[in-house]
């Protein structure tokens, strides 16, 4: 595996209230052929048998209600699916962690509740930079694939969610998003990761692309595949134990899960 690294030194002057510069990994030549079909046939068949109640089309959407502030869960941006492998604050027990035991939780949950082959690949990246640059800090809070259907686009943003994180917002927590890619760009075609300072990321198989997704803003240009394929990629979400919300007791929490 080759690692290179890309730093901006500006941002768009109309989001620099919220939006950082980009800081960016590219690792490229991931996995040996044989783990890497491996990988991809797992996935591929997870699309191919989603199971539609883990389908979550989220997006973050709020609105105020005599005089209370509503937040929407559930929403379809521009026709890009987000199939979830896992995402851990979907997960009982994760509610009764605290920033001392949540590495060790996670790491444990995920070996014994995931495919081995996802598992592994979590592996891969759990001790490589940037995360080496502190050791048992970051965690692989959640897992989602990117079903991009052909025309379809996905509009500029930043990733994550506020309630999640013990920060004033969402985009001062050390969040960092790595997608993988399972196909190669076509030229002329779309389906280009592309930011807020004029850089342009074009996928490539088997390769990974690390942003801090929470601060530097981001998009998909629309997917015009000329044989009218989906662009198929998978994102894994990491987090800084010291910056997650973990109240340690589900009665503790500012706002209450059904699942809990």
């Amino acid at each position: 595996m080759i690692i290179s690294e890309y730093i901006s030194e500006k941002t768009d002057i109309h989001w620099e209230d919220v939006a950082k510069p980009l800081h960016l990994y590219k690792y490229t030549d991931v996995y040996d052929d044989y783990f890497y079909k491996y990988l991809k046939a797992a996935i591929v068949s997870q699309v191919d048998n989603k199971n539609t109640d883990l389908t979550y089309l989220t997006h973050r959407t709020s609105f105020n209600f005599n005089e209370r502030t509503l937040h929407v869960v559930s929403h379809k941006p521009n026709n890009r699916v987000q199939e979830v492998v896992y995402d851990l604050t979907f997960v009982k027990d994760y509610w009764h962690q605290t920033k001392d035991t949540i590495y060790e939780w996670s790491w444990d949950y995920l070996q014994r509740n995931i495919h081995p082959v996802f598992f592994k690949h979590l592996l891969t990246f759990k001790d490589v930079a940037p995360h080496s640059d502190e050791p048992n800090s970051y965690i692989p809070y959640r897992w989602h694939l990117n079903y991009l259907e052909y025309s379809s686009y996905l509009h500029m943003h930043l990733d994550t969610n506020h309630q999640y994180f013990n920060t004033v917002t969402a985009n001062f927590a050390r969040v960092r998003s790595l997608t993988f890619y399972l196909h190669n760009h076509i030229p002329d075609y779309g389906g280009e990761l592309y930011f807020m300072n004029g850089h342009v990321y074009r996928p490539k198989e088997n390769e990974g692309v690390l942003i801090n997704g929470s601060q530097a803003m981001h998009g998909v240009n629309s997917n015009m595949n000329p044989n009218k394929k989906p662009r198929l990629a998978f994102t894994t979400r990491w987090a800084h134990k010291d910056d997650l919300y973990l109240p340690g007791d589900p009665n503790n929490a500012m706002y209450k899960l059904e699942l809990l």
